[in-house]
């Protein structure tokens, strides 16, 4: 699932080969590899609260991490400092960034983001139910923190995304 979550969220990121992207918890870093590959002079910053997953992800993309694109760093989101309107997407896969600091969370979404930059955050189908009603409440909190065009879709049977812009 998480493979094909990864695949699927891709085409939804808009990639151009001088944007700049952060990834919220890339795990082994399977999507920085998909990332990278489409950029030339941009770059994308994969970050992951756990040592282990940061080493693995590290270890998987050595080469784009030599050549200058892909970045890995051990943080977690509440301590991570960027320059403001520096990302043109800000992505993450499976991960619920509205679990503790939500208002501090999407204040540093809209903060982070350039204008017209895009939110992406993709979510696998464990309990459609339980799934549409966190996404119903993640677009809400969006919205009320300044990000427009926050909407829900499903992709096929198994995926759930939550896009959202700057405006």
């Amino acid at each position: 699932m998480a493979a094909t979550l990864a695949r699927l969220t891709i085409p939804r990121l808009g990639i151009r080969q001088h944007h700049h992207l952060l990834e919220i918890g890339c795990g082994n870093g399977t999507a920085v590899s998909a990332v990278a590959e489409r950029l030339d002079t941009g770059t994308i910053l994969a970050i992951d609260r756990s040592a282990a997953a940061v080493a693995r992800a590290t270890q998987r993309n050595a080469v784009d991490i030599a050549r200058g694109v892909a970045r890995i760093v051990h943080v977690d989101l509440a301590d991570l400092t960027v320059p403001a309107g520096h990302f043109h997407t800000i992505f993450a896969v499976n991960v619920n960034l509205f679990q503790t600091d939500e208002i501090g969370t999407v204040e540093f979404l809209r903060r982070a983001l350039r204008r017209r930059g895009r939110l992406v955050l993709g979510y696998g189908r464990r309990n459609a139910d339980h799934l549409c009603a966190q996404a119903e409440r993640t677009c809400a909190r969006l919205r009320t923190g300044g990000l427009t065009g926050a909407v829900a879709d499903w992709a096929g049977a198994d995926c759930l995304f939550v896009t959202a812009t700057r405006p």
